[in-house]
């Protein structure tokens, strides 16, 4: 008996000594960035001036994992170097290991690799180093070991891969049509029965025994895929064994096909909570910066974060993010959306919207940037435009030059003065060697074109993909931010009006959701809605309309007010204030699922300055609105001295004045509080 009993407790021993690992493919073996990627691999790419691959390993540190192994291909010094100087190379909880090959050319040639260096030992999670989310990975992690320590269910034990999706509706701004997934899963076990990629022209192909053999046949096209996966270690032999695995959509198919001769099964992981994007495309590169700025990705956003400089950024109203040694001219104006990082200047009556700008960047006056990416020591000088496009490090645009929408403009580009670069343009600072042009045209005549078509003083070459590069790899980059640029060759199409719908179709997402998000509050009070509930119809609500967090505290608290104000309205001022009380207090523990920490609190004060401006009701009442709000526990003060002490636009000073009494008496009972402590010690 002592014997089988020190057995046991040696295979106990052996199981809590797996060490949670992962494979980071930190290289997309195409061309959908380049010129781009020609000097810099993808992974190394600013999103929110934070390399991709930064997002990627922050993730899986904060999920817990002990072991990193970045597969390198392309341009690999560069990825080591960065690992090696960057806070990575520091890391006490986990060790990130670099693993060089310049000869790979798929993400089956790299899984092959790593299973000839044997250093997987455990289930581990395979992912792209491109890769952005904030889901709960050791839950995932967890549910797959259970699986496969099932002895009763052959199928379940024999899984080799999770895949981890997410519900997006399709038409969604963060799928983009690579991305499109048909998907037949036995409802019960989650396996999955069917996986086809969906693209325009084909039609869905499900085989007739999917149907007939499962009882419980779920089909999803409802699912966005994070290319984030669960693997066991088998996954590595079995692309070893298997050299036509090119990529997991290979792999996938190759085990549906074969699973009665190899026994193996997969599983999907559906996941309700938590961000996900995959930078796949220039589609998803805006989309995933735009939900970096908007905090969709917390705690992955700009304020966490410091550089390598170790500066924090700041973050205030309307998401606008500086450093603290930004210079703005009198003038200029953040609208929404920005972020702008260190050692900039930017000049005076400058617009910039929806935008990010990176380190040591000199913007001159009168200049307008919107929904446009400005990477690290750009120089844009006076009465220029950018729109909707990529400058890269170091581009230089002399004034009064137009940049039009799905440009990209790549490193030491310099363009200008006075021209109009049209849309769709990919310009590179030198001519491929193996330009045919070249073969033709001196140097001297190829700078003398490069005057010709990109201004006097530019420095600047047309990229032309090379004749050998796959046919979708062109199409998607021509597809940029889903602006379907056309090429030189053919009709111009208007982008601007393209752009323009999609920011009218943003802001009637905020209305949409709005009103029906005043309809779920009706509904639940006529139905007598759980808060538990109720939370959930909003999360829903949140995620089918793409509404920021921060918008949404502000929204719940709006219609919280609006409601009983309307069912109010032909009653006095001290009535109307009963009713809207009698509101708070009724849904205050789903007024504190929202906000709860100093960060939220300043969101739904400035969600309620701006509702006060709009509605004289909301005026009228908003210092006996913010007490109640004080009574119950949501406001604290030290938040309702902090916003109040704010410096205010001119629009918004009326409402300071008329709060200050409700402060001065916060302050005084502060005062009263410590005054009383120091008695009594």
């Amino acid at each position: 008996m002592a014997a089988k009993s020190k057995g046991k407790q040696r295979g106990e021993d052996l199981k809590q000594e797996d060490v949670f690992q992962a494979v980071v493919i930190a290289d997309s073996f195409n061309i959908r960035f380049a010129p781009i990627t020609k000097e810099k691999p993808k992974s190394l790419l600013p999103v929110a001036n934070l390399p991709i691959l930064d997002y990627t390993l922050e993730f899986l540190v904060s999920a817990g994992v002990q072991e990193i192994y970045v597969f390198c291909c392309h341009l690999a010094d560069q990825i080591r170097t960065h690992l090696r100087q960057s806070k990575w190379s520091e890391c006490s909880s986990c060790s990130i290991t670099p693993v060089l090959s310049e000869c790979c050319m798929s993400m089956g040639d790299a899984l092959r690799e790593i299973h000839d260096k044997s250093v997987i030992r455990s289930d581990f999670v395979l992912v792209y180093g491109d890769v952005v989310a904030n889901i709960r990975l050791q839950d995932v992690l967890e549910e797959h070991k259970k699986r496969r320590e099932d002895k009763t269910d052959p199928k379940n034990r024999n899984s080799v891969m999770t895949m981890i999706f997410q519900k997006v509706p399709p038409g969604h701004r963060s799928r983009n049509k690579e991305d499109d997934i048909f998907l037949a899963i036995d409802q019960s076990s989650s396996r999955v029965l069917h996986y086809q990629r969906v693209t325009e022209q084909s039609k869905l192909h499900i085989p007739v025994e999917v149907l007939t053999d499962n009882d419980n046949v779920q089909l999803r096209y409802d699912l966005l895929d994070s290319q984030i996966s669960v693997c066991s270690p088998e996954v590595l032999s079995l692309y070893k064994d298997n050299f036509d695995y090119l990529n997991r959509d290979d792999f996938v198919k190759g085990i549906l096909i074969n699973e009665d001769i190899m026994e193996k099964t997969m599983h999907v992981c559906v996941i309700n909570d938590g961000y996900m994007g995959r930078i796949s495309n220039l589609q998803m590169y805006d989309a995933v910066s735009h939900d970096v700025i908007c905090r969709w990705s917390y705690p992955l956003v700009p304020d966490t974060q410091t550089d390598e400089q170790g500066q924090v950024i700041s973050h205030s109203r309307h998401n606008i993010y500086t450093s603290k040694d930004v210079t703005l001219a009198k003038g200029c104006v953040l609208e929404k959306n920005v972020l702008v990082g260190r050692g900039t200047r930017i000049g005076s009556d400058t617009k910039i919207t929806d935008s990010v700008i990176g380190k040591d960047c000199k913007i001159g006056s009168n200049v307008t940037i919107e929904n446009a990416y400005i990477w690290d020591g750009v120089t844009i000088e006076d009465n220029c435009c950018v729109n909707t496009s990529i400058v890269c490090d170091n581009v230089v645009i002399y004034s009064s030059t137009s940049v039009q929408p799905g440009c990209i403009l790549s490193m030491n580009v310099e363009v200008g003065p006075s021209i109009r670069i049209e849309s769709g343009t990919r310009l590179q600072s030198s001519k491929d060697e193996d330009d045919d042009f070249g073969d033709d045209l001196t140097e001297a005549d190829q700078d003398a074109v490069s005057i010709m078509n990109y201004g006097s003083k530019s420095q600047a070459f047309l990229y032309q993909p090379p004749e050998d590069s796959d046919e979708e790899d062109n199409d998607i980059v021509q597809d940029m931010w889903g602006l379907s640029i056309q090429s030189e060759s053919s009709t111009e199409t208007s982008s601007l009006s393209k752009q323009s719908s999609v920011d009218e179709a943003m802001l009637d997402d905020e209305e949409l959701f709005y009103s029906e998000l005043l309809d779920t509050l009706v509904k639940a009070k006529e139905d007598n809605y759980t808060t538990e509930n109720l939370i959930l119809e909003i999360n829903s609500l949140k995620h089918t309309y793409n509404i920021a967090i921060t918008d949404l505290y502000g929204m719940v608290m709006k219609g919280l007010i609006e409601i009983p104000l309307r069912e109010s309205q032909d009653l006095d001022p001290g009535a109307q204030l009963v009713s809207v009380k009698k509101n708070f207090v009724k849904y205050s523990s789903l007024i504190k699922n929202y906000i709860k920490g100093e960060e939220s609190q300043l969101d739904c004060l400035h969600a309620l300055e701006d509702f006060a401006l709009s509605n004289s009701k909301v005026n009228t009442l908003l210092v006996k609105i913010l007490h109640t709000l004080y009574d119950l526990d949501i406001l604290s003060e030290q938040v309702l001295i902090k916003w109040h002490n704010l410096d205010k636009e001119e629009e918004y000073k009326a409402i300071k004045h008329q709060v200050a009494p409700l402060i001065k008496w916060l302050e005084e009972a502060e005062e009263e509080t410590s005054d009383e402590e120091e008695g009594s010690d």
